[in-house]
């Protein structure tokens, strides 16, 4: 149904694409994705509602080894340890498991201490050490909702919580601002915040103008300067200046329902967002020019999570499916 949907003249073409009908697929909603190279070879992962984290070759769409079980997947991130792929998930036993990808098993210690539902991770390193960011927070209420970040090496938290939100955080991201690694989250209290990661100390104000919940953020540069695009319930995304701490441009509207995901690459030399939401497209927006370009991708189903490869295939999690695309 996939290929037929883009057999419109959208300026994309699919490479592949997998379903809850293949015995590889999940068989509950996808809500999140990844990238990594393994052993050579780039990969794809994607986390779903089933409790399973699945692997699929980049380039051909073939599953990899046996999917990585128990954890929801809402939280999906990679990083390297060691020399060595890996990922990190969360799940509603609120702790975030490390995963050798090339042997297919747990990596040392899971992240535990957690007192509610991890929604969000981001990797980054700080002064040499690889650290995760994860956000905290569920409808559960079960306790008040922060930021941690962590040292993946001792599998410790790195000073105290940070602390602000005053509601689930469920989107993070991490980029560097004038020289330091810093992280960017947002959620359910619709706003946005930016983290010094090497202080632990909140930078500027909040980030105010989404009238509803924010699900995701992704980070990215816009001539030479550090920006952050948001997506939110309101069905709008956002751009944001992280050095000026402001707005950039109007809201980029044309969504019919909520934002769920957002991510960012680089097409034909212009940085781009790309945005799934609940009204079951994909839309593609021109960062500098503040617009949508091309018209939306239609799916089967909602859209609840993107990622980018590096040579600007777009990566889809619409209902218990997975795509890749091309831009043509």
């Amino acid at each position: 149904m996939l290929h037929d949907l883009l057999d419109a003249p959208t300026g994309w073409r699919t490479d592949w694409s997998t379903d809850g009908e293949s015995p590889s697929g999940h068989w509950d909603w996808v809500v999140a994705m990844a990238t990594a190279e393994v052993d050579g070879r780039l990969v794809v992962l994607s986390g779903g509602s089933d409790q399973a984290v699945r692997m699929w070759d980049a380039a051909t769409g073939d599953a990899l080894g046996e999917p990585v079980a128990g954890h929801w997947g809402t939280a999906l991130a990679t990083t390297t340890l060691d020399g060595r792929p890996v990922a990190l998930t969360s799940g509603t036993d609120m702790t975030v498991r490390v995963w050798d990808l090339a042997a297919g098993k747990p990596s040392g210690e899971p992240l535990t201490g957690f007192e509610d539902k991890v929604e969000a991770i981001a990797t980054t390193a700080v002064q040499g050490r690889p650290v995760a960011v994860t956000g905290t927070g569920s409808a559960l209420g079960l306790a008040d909702p922060s930021v941690r970040v962590w040292d993946l090496t001792t599998r410790a938290p790195i000073g105290p919580p940070l602390v602000g939100h005053t509601d689930a955080v469920c989107a993070v991201s991490t980029t560097v601002l004038d020289g330091r690694p810093v992280a960017v989250t947002a959620g359910h209290d619709a706003t946005v915040r930016i983290w010094d990661l090497t202080s632990h100390r909140q930078l500027g104000a909040p980030l105010t103008g989404h009238t509803d919940a924010i699900w995701a953020v992704a980070t990215t540069h816009l001539d030479g300067r550090p920006i952050a695009v948001t997506s939110s319930d309101d069905s709008t995304l956002r751009v944001w200046d992280l050095t000026a701490g402001r707005p950039l441009g109007e809201p980029l509207t044309g969504h019919g329902a909520g934002v769920e995901t957002v991510t960012t690459t680089v097409l034909a030399g212009r940085p781009v967002a790309m945005s799934g939401s609940w009204d079951q497209t994909v839309r593609v927006w021109d960062l500098a020019g503040g617009r949508q370009t091309g018209p939306e991708l239609t799916f089967p189903a909602q859209v609840q999570a993107l990622a980018a490869l590096r040579d600007g295939r777009l990566l889809v999690g619409y209902d218990r499916g997975v795509a890749a695309l091309s831009a043509v």
